[in-house]
């Protein structure tokens, strides 16, 4: 039966991580980062959205409200390049939907899960250049095109981008 409700299995019959391969859930679209974080975009909506897993967020103030940094809604833009995932939300209102939020820059290493939070975009282009990270950043939007056509990013670790190019190899 799982043969005919879900035909192609070739990714999960090479024992290839589903955190690599899995480009949606029931009710939303996901682009893989770095395990475990992904962008997600509900199912209905136009924001891609990201979890920062850090179990004890930091509270910083950014443009004179307390923010606290244990996710970042919408994403504009992003990039990840070693063991940084960093880019932009968008403007959006606040919890309560009073006051509008302006962009937000981040950084997060993920080795130390150090998240750090900008409110100019040239003290984050500065920190970008003292880590010797790309200042590229990429649409979310055009990079889960690109995943749902061809599931090897470039971030992906060595081996899976190999599974990966060797199942895609088979089909």
């Amino acid at each position: 039966m799982k043969d005919i409700l879900f035909p192609d299995q070739s990714y999960e019959k090479a024992n290839v991580d589903i955190f690599y391969w899995s480009s949606e859930g029931w009710d939303y679209s996901v682009v893989p980062l770095i395990k475990p974080y992904k962008m997600q975009q509900l199912q209905g909506s136009r924001n891609w959205m990201m979890e920062t897993y850090i179990a004890t967020p930091k509270i910083e103030t950014f443009h004179n409200k307390n923010i606290v940094l244990n996710s970042f809604d919408p994403i504009e833009k992003f990039n990840v390049s070693g063991k940084f995932i960093y880019g932009y939300q968008g403007e959006k209102l606040d919890f309560d939907e009073k006051d509008k939020i302006p962009r937000i820059w981040f950084l997060i290493n993920i080795e130390t899960e150090e998240v750090t939070g900008f409110e100019s975009e040239s003290d984050f282009k500065t920190e970008l250049k003292k880590l010797n990270l790309p200042e590229e950043l990429l649409s979310p939007d055009v990079v889960y095109g690109q995943y749902k056509n061809d599931p090897v990013l470039p971030w992906f670790p060595d081996d899976v981008k190999k599974q990966l190019e060797e199942v895609k190899a088979k089909k």
